[in-house]
C-alpha cells in the first residue's frame, strides 16, 4: 500500500478515540465494595533523569470520588503519601514498603497485580513504538486497556464489535438510499 506516515497516524489516532469512547461507555460500574480488594499504584512513564524520579501529587487519579470505588473497599497500595488519606475517606488502606518487603510479612497484602498491568501496558507501548505520547497518552492507555479487555478473542469478532463502536462516535450525518 502506499500510505503516507501522517495518513498512517491519523488513522490510529481515530481507531484509539474509538477505543476511548468505548470503554468510557462500558465502564460505569464501580468498583470494589466490602469484602473486595483494589490494588493501586503510579507509574512513570517518560525518561527518568539520572534514574531518579520525582512523584508529583498531580499526577494521582483519585480513586476517593466515590464514583470509582466503592466505601469499604480493602485498598492496596505502596507507601506514597497521596495515598495517607484513604482510610479517612471510607477504605480499608494497607500499604506494602518495597524498600522492606514486596509482600507484608504480617497481612500478606501485595501489589503485583498492579505492578504486572504497568508492567504489561509499558510493554505494549515499546512493541507500538510509543515512546513519546504527549497529549495522547490517555488514548494510547485507553488502547491497551481495550485490547486487553478483548484478550484471547479472535479479529473475525473484534472488528464487527470496533465498526459498531465507530457507529456510535461518528453517526452518519445522512440517509444512505438505495434506488
Amino acid at each position: 500500500m502506499n500510505v503516507s506516515k501522517p495518513t498512517v497516524v491519523d488513522w490510529k489516532s481515530f481507531c484509539r478515540e474509538v477505543c476511548v469512547d468505548r470503554l468510557l461507555k462500558d465502564s460505569k460500574e464501580i468498583l470494589g465494595g466490602v469484602g473486595m480488594i483494589v490494588e493501586i499504584d503510579e507509574s512513570k512513564f517518560s525518561k527518568r533523569k539520572y534514574n531518579r524520579g520525582k512523584r508529583v501529587d498531580e499526577t494521582f487519579i483519585e480513586i476517593t470520588k466515590k464514583k470509582n470505588v466503592e466505601p469499604g473497599t480493602t485498598v492496596l497500595s505502596d507507601c506514597w503519601a497521596s495515598y495517607n488519606g484513604l482510610t479517612a475517606e471510607g477504605y480499608v488502606h494497607y500499604t506494602i514498603n518495597h524498600s522492606e518487603n514486596f509482600n507484608d510479612p504480617v497481612t500478606g497484602a501485595h501489589t503485583n497485580g498492579i505492578e504486572g498491568t504497568w508492567n504489561a501496558v509499558k510493554t505494549d507501548f515499546g512493541k507500538q513504538g510509543t515512546r513519546r505520547v504527549e497529549g495522547q497518552f490517555d488514548t494510547y492507555l485507553a488502547e491497551c486497556m481495550w485490547r486487553r479487555s478483548h484478550r484471547g478473542a479472535s479479529m473475525k469478532s473484534l472488528f464487527p464489535s470496533f465498526i459498531r463502536g465507530v457507529k456510535e462516535l461518528y453517526p452518519p450525518h445522512t440517509q444512505d438510499t438505495v434506488e
